[in-house]
Protein backbone atom coordinates (compact mmCIF):
# COMPACT_ATOMS: atom_id res chain seq x y z
CA UNK A 1 0.00 0.00 0.00
CA UNK A 2 1.35 3.40 -0.98
CA UNK A 3 1.39 6.10 1.71
CA UNK A 4 1.55 9.84 0.95
CA UNK A 5 1.05 13.13 2.76
CA UNK A 6 -0.09 15.06 -0.32
CA UNK A 7 -3.83 15.57 -0.90
CA UNK A 8 -3.13 16.30 -4.59
CA UNK A 9 -1.32 12.96 -5.04
CA UNK A 10 -4.14 11.10 -3.28
CA UNK A 11 -6.66 12.96 -5.46
CA UNK A 12 -4.78 11.73 -8.53
CA UNK A 13 -5.26 8.15 -7.33
CA UNK A 14 -8.99 8.77 -6.92
CA UNK A 15 -9.21 10.30 -10.41
CA UNK A 16 -7.55 7.12 -11.71
CA UNK A 17 -10.38 5.12 -10.10
CA UNK A 18 -8.45 3.84 -7.08
CA UNK A 19 -9.97 3.24 -3.65
CA UNK A 20 -7.99 4.95 -0.92
CA UNK A 21 -8.01 5.66 2.81
CA UNK A 22 -7.92 9.21 4.14
CA UNK A 23 -8.48 11.07 7.39
CA UNK A 24 -11.80 12.78 7.99
CA UNK A 25 -12.70 15.10 10.82
CA UNK A 26 -13.34 12.23 13.22
CA UNK A 27 -12.61 8.78 11.74
CA UNK A 28 -10.55 7.20 8.98
CA UNK A 29 -12.45 6.96 5.73
CA UNK A 30 -12.37 4.90 2.55
CA UNK A 31 -13.53 6.32 -0.72
CA UNK A 32 -13.34 6.70 -4.46
CA UNK A 33 -15.16 8.21 -7.39
CA UNK A 34 -18.91 7.70 -7.35
CA UNK A 35 -18.97 4.95 -10.00
CA UNK A 36 -20.93 1.70 -9.89
CA UNK A 37 -17.93 -0.64 -10.32
CA UNK A 38 -16.00 1.17 -7.57
CA UNK A 39 -19.00 0.97 -5.23
CA UNK A 40 -19.19 -2.78 -5.92
CA UNK A 41 -15.46 -3.14 -5.22
CA UNK A 42 -15.75 -1.16 -1.99
CA UNK A 43 -18.68 -3.35 -0.91
CA UNK A 44 -16.47 -6.44 -1.38
CA UNK A 45 -13.54 -4.87 0.48
CA UNK A 46 -15.74 -3.97 3.46
CA UNK A 47 -17.95 -7.08 3.34
CA UNK A 48 -20.85 -4.65 3.12
CA UNK A 49 -24.44 -5.26 2.03
CA UNK A 50 -24.82 -3.98 -1.52
CA UNK A 51 -28.12 -2.31 -0.61
CA UNK A 52 -26.44 0.00 1.92
CA UNK A 53 -25.69 3.46 0.52
CA UNK A 54 -22.56 5.57 0.86
CA UNK A 55 -22.11 9.17 1.89
CA UNK A 56 -21.19 11.61 -0.87
CA UNK A 57 -18.57 14.18 0.13
CA UNK A 58 -18.86 17.47 -1.78
CA UNK A 59 -16.51 20.47 -1.89
CA UNK A 60 -19.39 22.86 -1.24
CA UNK A 61 -23.14 22.95 -0.77
CA UNK A 62 -23.40 24.74 -4.13
CA UNK A 63 -21.66 21.83 -5.79
CA UNK A 64 -24.10 19.40 -4.15
CA UNK A 65 -27.11 21.40 -5.38
CA UNK A 66 -25.61 21.57 -8.87
CA UNK A 67 -24.91 17.81 -9.06
CA UNK A 68 -28.09 16.46 -7.42
CA UNK A 69 -31.76 17.20 -7.97
CA UNK A 70 -32.33 18.15 -4.34
CA UNK A 71 -35.82 19.25 -3.33
CA UNK A 72 -35.37 23.00 -2.87
CA UNK A 73 -37.99 23.30 -0.13
CA UNK A 74 -35.27 21.92 2.18
CA UNK A 75 -32.57 24.30 0.92
CA UNK A 76 -32.40 26.57 3.99
CA UNK A 77 -32.22 23.63 6.40
CA UNK A 78 -29.56 21.90 4.26
CA UNK A 79 -27.52 25.11 4.06
CA UNK A 80 -27.62 25.49 7.84
CA UNK A 81 -26.70 21.85 8.53
CA UNK A 82 -23.90 21.90 5.94
CA UNK A 83 -22.00 24.35 8.14
CA UNK A 84 -21.76 21.76 10.95
CA UNK A 85 -20.15 18.32 11.28
CA UNK A 86 -23.31 16.64 10.00
CA UNK A 87 -24.16 14.19 7.25
CA UNK A 88 -27.46 15.22 5.69
CA UNK A 89 -29.95 12.78 4.19
CA UNK A 90 -31.61 14.75 1.40
CA UNK A 91 -34.51 13.85 -0.88
CA UNK A 92 -33.71 14.05 -4.57
CA UNK A 93 -35.92 13.53 -7.59
CA UNK A 94 -36.21 9.75 -7.11
CA UNK A 95 -34.28 8.70 -3.98
CA UNK A 96 -32.59 9.92 -0.84
CA UNK A 97 -28.87 10.68 -0.75
CA UNK A 98 -26.55 11.22 2.22
CA UNK A 99 -24.25 14.20 1.66
CA UNK A 100 -21.63 15.95 3.74
CA UNK A 101 -19.68 19.15 3.20
CA UNK A 102 -16.35 18.80 5.05
CA UNK A 103 -14.86 21.69 6.97
CA UNK A 104 -11.52 19.91 7.45
CA UNK A 105 -8.82 21.45 5.24
CA UNK A 106 -7.28 18.06 4.32
CA UNK A 107 -10.61 16.82 2.94
CA UNK A 108 -11.39 20.11 1.23
CA UNK A 109 -7.97 20.01 -0.48
CA UNK A 110 -8.56 16.39 -1.51
CA UNK A 111 -12.00 17.17 -2.97
CA UNK A 112 -10.80 20.33 -4.70
CA UNK A 113 -8.03 18.34 -6.36
CA UNK A 114 -10.41 15.52 -7.38
CA UNK A 115 -12.80 18.10 -8.83
CA UNK A 116 -15.96 16.16 -8.00
CA UNK A 117 -17.76 14.45 -5.16
CA UNK A 118 -16.51 11.12 -3.83
CA UNK A 119 -18.22 8.23 -2.09
CA UNK A 120 -17.10 7.85 1.50
CA UNK A 121 -17.43 5.33 4.30
CA UNK A 122 -15.62 4.56 7.53
CA UNK A 123 -12.41 2.53 7.26
CA UNK A 124 -13.57 -0.74 8.74
CA UNK A 125 -14.88 -4.15 7.81
CA UNK A 126 -18.68 -4.02 8.16
CA UNK A 127 -19.71 -4.62 11.75
CA UNK A 128 -16.20 -3.99 13.11
CA UNK A 129 -14.86 -0.82 14.78
CA UNK A 130 -13.40 1.86 12.53
CA UNK A 131 -9.62 1.99 12.18
CA UNK A 132 -8.12 4.48 14.63
CA UNK A 133 -4.79 5.22 12.87
CA UNK A 134 -2.74 4.53 9.75
CA UNK A 135 -1.26 1.36 11.28
CA UNK A 136 -4.73 -0.14 11.70
CA UNK A 137 -5.74 0.96 8.18
CA UNK A 138 -2.65 -0.78 6.77
CA UNK A 139 -3.28 -3.93 8.82
CA UNK A 140 -6.94 -4.26 7.82
CA UNK A 141 -6.73 -3.09 4.19
CA UNK A 142 -3.09 -3.81 3.18
CA UNK A 143 -3.81 -5.65 -0.08
CA UNK A 144 -7.33 -4.35 -0.61
CA UNK A 145 -6.95 -0.62 -1.31
CA UNK A 146 -4.45 1.35 -3.37
CA UNK A 147 -3.08 3.82 -0.85
CA UNK A 148 -3.48 6.04 2.16
CA UNK A 149 -3.38 9.79 2.66
CA UNK A 150 -1.40 9.66 5.90
CA UNK A 151 -2.31 12.92 7.59
CA UNK A 152 -3.90 13.45 11.03
CA UNK A 153 -7.61 13.22 11.77
CA UNK A 154 -9.44 16.52 12.06
CA UNK A 155 -10.08 16.67 15.80
CA UNK A 156 -13.69 15.46 16.09
CA UNK A 157 -14.54 12.58 18.44
CA UNK A 158 -16.00 9.95 16.11
CA UNK A 159 -18.19 10.02 13.00
CA UNK A 160 -20.52 12.83 11.99
CA UNK A 161 -24.09 13.03 13.18
CA UNK A 162 -26.67 12.14 10.53
CA UNK A 163 -29.77 14.29 9.99
CA UNK A 164 -32.73 13.34 7.79
CA UNK A 165 -34.18 16.61 6.46
CA UNK A 166 -37.40 15.03 5.22
CA UNK A 167 -38.20 13.62 8.70
CA UNK A 168 -36.56 16.62 10.42
CA UNK A 169 -34.67 14.39 12.87
CA UNK A 170 -31.26 12.98 13.71
CA UNK A 171 -30.86 9.28 12.90
CA UNK A 172 -27.36 9.07 14.48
Amino acid sequence: MIEVKSPSTAAGWIKHEKIIAYPTEGVWGLGSLNKKHLIEELNKIKGRDKEKKYILLFQSIEHAFNRLEINHKFKDKINKLSKSFTTIIVPTHDETVAIRIPKYKVLIDLLDNVGSEIISTSANISGQPACKNTSEVKKVFSNKIFGILALPLGGEKGPSRIFDVKNNSYVR
